[in-house]
């Protein structure tokens, strides 16, 4: 039986950017964690675009899959480069799996194993889980793979969400 193995340092159809996409990403930071906040930035959840009054065409970017139209949306609202924050409505709109799909690709672009991970939140409804996306990234150094809740760095859902516990987030093989 063949294996196959993947390299996770390596972009995918749905992490690639266009070469002048790469030009937008030249200043973000190497550090991984620094990596996903900055997605952070860049993203925002349909609840808080609504809140916020961003227009309803607006919404179908939530639709969008791979990384280079996410990114292209992205500058048609600001061209700024991906290290410089933007305001909320210069924001593409997206759920956590955007999040996790363009933290992704960056960390790809610096030639850091990176992975998406679907499956369950647990510290968002008590005794059960919620459907969530992640960030995992290959720590070499510690020989393990590093689990980041990259939009919900700064949320305070859990103590460590730069390097979440073994029970805070369950993939879908391990519910």
């Amino acid at each position: 039986m063949a294996t196959h193995l993947l390299d996770y340092s390596q972009t995918g159809p749905l992490t690639h950017l266009e070469p002048a996409q790469v030009r937008l990403a030249e200043e973000l930071p190497n550090d991984p964690v620094r990596i996903c906040a900055a997605v952070q930035r860049l993203v925002i959840q349909p609840g808080d675009a609504s809140t916020l009054g961003v227009p309803e065409h607006r919404f179908a970017e939530k639709n969008l899959r791979p990384v280079n139209k996410l990114i292209a949306a992205l500058t048609a609202l600001s061209p700024a480069p991906l290290h410089q924050p933007r305001e909320p409505e210069e924001r593409i709109v997206g759920t956590c799996r955007h999040f996790v799909t363009l933290a992704c690709a960056l960390l790809r672009l610096r030639g850091i194993a990176a992975r998406a991970r679907c499956g369950f939140g647990m510290c968002f409804l008590e005794g059960r889980g919620a459907d969530h996306w992640i960030t995992e990234y290959w720590q070499a150094d510690e020989r393990r793979w590093v689990r980041v809740d990259t939009e919900h760095l700064d949320h305070g859902y859990v103590p460590r969400p730069e390097d979440l516990a073994e029970d805070e987030f369950l993939t879908g093989g391990e519910a």
